[in-house]
């Protein structure tokens, strides 16, 4: 029970240790290239220029993740912004929602028909 379990052990397959890893870590440059050029096309320079950090950095695998998810976090904050709560009534965390007059429109009628 105590065993670690192999996958395709029943096929004779061997795991290697550091194959994972690599592709891991593969799949990860190359979401960051497509990032930076992501950030290019959109003119998003600050970030790209993070990102140009983080391929030229010294840094395993790890950091440069771990990095890359900060300016993800980033651009999650420029793209959406976060609601302020001004009204003290309605619980935090709760954005303020504008709720708009109801009109009723007959089909076939413009809106410059109704005052």
């Amino acid at each position: 029970m105590n065993e670690q379990r192999k996958p395709f052990a029943s096929m004779g397959y061997e795991p290697v240790p550091g194959l994972a890893n690599r592709i891991i870590s593969r799949y990860l440059r190359t979401q960051r290239k497509n990032m930076r050029r992501f950030f290019e096309e959109r003119g998003l320079y600050t970030l790209l220029d993070r990102m140009n950090q983080i391929r030229k950095s010294r840094q395993g695998m790890l950091a440069k993740n771990r990095i890359f998810q900060d300016v993800l976090n980033e651009y999650s904050k420029l793209v959406n912004p976060s609601v302020t709560n001004s009204d003290p009534t309605t619980p935090a965390g709760v954005p303020n929602v504008v709720v708009q007059p109801e009109t009723h429109v007959i089909a076939g009628e413009t809106e410059a028909a109704h005052p």
